[in-house]
């Protein structure tokens, strides 16, 4: 059926005929790390000194990847590069819109014919809880920004800027940009860094960031 679409409490849709979801499809520790300290980077919440390239990321391609903090971690999420992060940072999730659905229970079909939800893949699905929001105007490259996204849940780390350049050779650290998070007992934190590269007034400060954080209830 085409047209066919349900909204939950808050007003958004939550399943909608017309259009696949993102449905879980593996995931993985992000624990060993390479090249400890490569970047000198100084930041009020910490800095990169044991901090090094995750060295089994997943490839950047279709998927959406969600990533769960542990305790104390500290991260970089790049584009285009392994993420910089504290061993044993955390576990990555991905998820994607082209993962078989399960028939069962209840089944929504687009117009083609093709089924887009399930009651019993359901539980695949990422669920929203919030959103780590950065508002518009704040000053991100001189000030913190805090905010409690509970513990157990995946930030969005596919919408989260960041880049590093790294030449061949000792001391070859061309630039780079974007956030820097911790995360500690429920409380993620951020600064935006930046060397030869884009500040966030010259970026995102006008507008703000809205990073969704979600559960993945197959893996609770």
């Amino acid at each position: 059926m085409s047209g066919f679409q349900v909204f939950n409490s808050a007003g958004a849709v939550t399943i909608d005929s017309d259009y696949f979801g993102t449905y879980f499809r593996d995931t993985k520790g992000y624990g060993s790390v390479t090249d400890p300290g490569a970047y000198n980077i100084s930041t009020p919440i910490g800095d990169s000194t044991d901090m090094g390239y995750v060295d089994n990321p997943y490839p950047l391609d279709g998927n959406l990847q969600w990533f769960k903090f542990n305790n104390g971690a500290k991260a970089v999420f790049c584009n285009g590069n392994a993420p910089l992060a504290t061993v044993n940072a955390g576990s990555m999730a991905r998820t994607g819109t082209d993962v078989p659905i399960v028939s069962g229970y209840r089944d929504v079909y687009n117009a083609a014919g093709q089924l887009v939800w399930s009651a019993v893949s359901a539980a695949k699905i990422p669920r929203v809880m919030g959103f780590f929001d950065i508002p518009a105007g704040f000053a991100l490259d001189s000030n913190v920004y805090s905010q409690s996204i509970g513990t157990g849940t995946w930030l969005l780390a596919s919408n989260c800027p960041g880049n590093l350049s790294y030449g061949d050779g000792e001391g070859s650290v061309t630039g780079y940009s974007g956030l820097f998070f911790r995360f500690t007992s429920g409380t993620l934190q951020v600064y935006w860094i930046n060397q030869s590269q884009r500040s966030w007034a010259q970026t995102f400060q006008p507008y703000g960031l809205r990073i969704p954080y979600a559960i993945l209830p197959n893996l609770s």
